[in-house]
């Protein structure tokens, strides 16, 4: 399943995801039959690039009669989502699981585009870096030059330094924003080729904030995975066992593992999530507290709004501590190279007069 898709490269957004799931859950609501909810779908999409998707819907549908098989077969969903399905249908609980798959996918669209957001927005401003300066140092520069030789007044020691300076100042400005242009640009190309777990594993390696992100990520997606499942009425089993198709790197699956195995081990899940060291110290007091009182559900579905919460506020921390480091690169930068010209034309007027 997971292949399939991965072979065709190409998977709906998160907030078409989340539109679709509320769509069928509002068409299972209404007692519309699913066939016939499909059909509707495949004709409201049909004029769209998604177009393709609905139809193989549309058609697993008809021939599977689930709408399990529906998206099985379209092979443009993500395979919580799929799973997750095949889950709600068997347990008689597919208009409650889509609806909070809707949600689900909701945030994951907000999250998405907090990261796209920290991650763009520098990068625009190191690109706008690099054409001032490309332009001072090209431009501006090269005339101050001409004009002091024109003038037929010979630079002082201390001028010609600041001016050469100046020059060599824009042009490691200049190699360090392309370095960091094209290593953000081969992230990217390695991202987009399969090798997501190693370009966190590089960035949560460098940066202890991203690291610390990752982690409360991936508390979150577990929580809510948790509380989804058992809410939709299957085992804590059964949820562990999708938990780490869902996380978003090997280093968090590994995690959720170990919490499996220990479970299988020990059979109390607050120990076995207190060993594999998913959560902080305060919130595994609160699963212990929930499992106790038979509130598990509840009390994962709290902590991953809790860690989505805490998410959402690194990320936006994150990017407000980025712009002004970068706008104060940019003014000492800029500044020091328009102060390697006028100083030395101050000099030059100072003796001329």
């Amino acid at each position: 399943m997971g292949k399939e898709r991965k072979e065709q490269g190409k998977t709906l957004p998160a907030m078409e995801v989340s539109l679709f799931c509320q769509q069928v859950a509002m068409i299972m609501k209404s007692g519309i039959p699913l066939y016939d909810g499909m059909e509707l779908l495949y004709q409201n999409y049909k004029e769209t690039e998604y177009a393709p998707a609905f139809e193989k819907i549309y058609v697993g549908v008809r021939d599977g009669g689930t709408l399990y098989e529906g998206v099985n077969t379209a092979g443009y969903f993500p395979d919580y989502m799929v799973h997750m399905i095949h889950v709600g249908e068997m347990a008689g609980k597919l208009d409650d699981v889509l609806e909070s798959l809707a949600a689900h996918y909701e945030r994951e669209d907000r999250l998405k585009s907090s990261v796209r957001s920290a991650i763009l927005y520098p990068l625009i401003l190191t690109l706008m870096l690099a054409v001032v300066i490309g332009i001072l140092t090209a431009r501006v520069l090269p005339v101050f030059t001409e004009v002091f030789q024109s003038m037929g007044t010979d630079l002082s020691a201390t001028s010609a330094v600041l001016l050469s300076g100046g020059v060599q100042l824009g042009r490691i400005a200049l190699v360090a924003a392309a370095a960091l242009l094209v290593g953000a640009l081969l992230l990217f190309l390695l991202w987009r080729m399969g090798g997501k777990d190693q370009v966190l594993h590089l960035a949560s390696g460098m940066f202890p904030r991203i690291r610390r992100l990752l982690e409360k990520q991936t508390a979150q997606r577990f929580a809510d995975v948790i509380s989804m499942v058992l809410s939709s009425g299957y085992s804590l089993e059964s949820a562990l066992d999708m938990i780490p198709e869902v996380l978003p790197d090997e280093r968090s699956a590994a995690k959720a593992r170990l919490c499996k195995e220990t479970m299988e081990e020990c059979g109390d899940f607050a120990e076995s999530i207190k060993k594999a060291g998913l959560f902080d110290p305060l919130y595994q007091k609160m699963i212990r507290v929930g499992v106790q009182a038979g509130q598990t559900d509840q009390v994962m579905g709290r902590l991953s709004h809790i860690y989505e919460g805490e998410v959402e506020d690194g990320i936006q921390s994150m990017v407000s501590w980025i712009e002004p480091a970068l706008v104060a690169v940019l003014t000492i930068v800029i500044g020091g190279i328009l102060l390697s010209v006028m100083l030395p034309l101050v000099s030059i007027m100072t003796s001329i007069g």
